[in-house]
């Protein structure tokens, strides 16, 4: 009679502590990611105003274009955004009825919107270095 010799074949797998070492690795090299690439996000949030500011702007010339000028009742470029922002109805011409509006900007996407923007000349202008830092301009036409 033959007697099979099972000798202990070792399982296939990780271990616990191999596991555990991997994640925390992981762990480590995630967090080192997220702070080389993530910053302060300040670049994300220039890019953003900048998009919502040339969509305000945008926006504006076909209001424009639709016989509402805003520049000439305001003169400040947060404002314009404010009122864009809420919706604008043409109340004549072959758009009336129609409402353009930017939607769901809160004040901090809207005044960083406004520093893109400036009113010169009655006109909406888009600025690409973002120097008014209110939203204001000057009565000079500078920003």
């Amino acid at each position: 009679m033959k007697i099979a010799n099972h000798s202990q074949v070792p399982a296939a797998g990780f271990s616990l502590i191999e596991m555990l070492m991997v994640v925390s690795l992981l762990g480590i090299m995630t967090s080192l990611a997220i702070a080389w690439y993530g910053g302060n996000g300040s670049s994300v949030r220039q890019a953003r105003d900048q998009q919502n500011a040339q969509s305000i702007c945008s926006l504006c010339q076909v209001i424009s274009a639709a016989g509402l000028n805003l520049a000439e009742e305001t003169t400040s470029s947060l404002e314009i955004a404010k009122k864009v922002s809420q919706g604008i109805t043409i109340e004549q011409g072959a758009l009336k009825g129609r409402t353009f509006q930017v939607p769901n900007l809160g004040s901090e996407e809207l005044e960083g919107a406004a520093r893109y923007l400036s009113v010169r000349n009655g006109r909406i202008l888009y600025e690409v270095s973002g120097k008014s830092a209110s939203g204001e301009t000057n009565p000079s036409g500078e920003i």
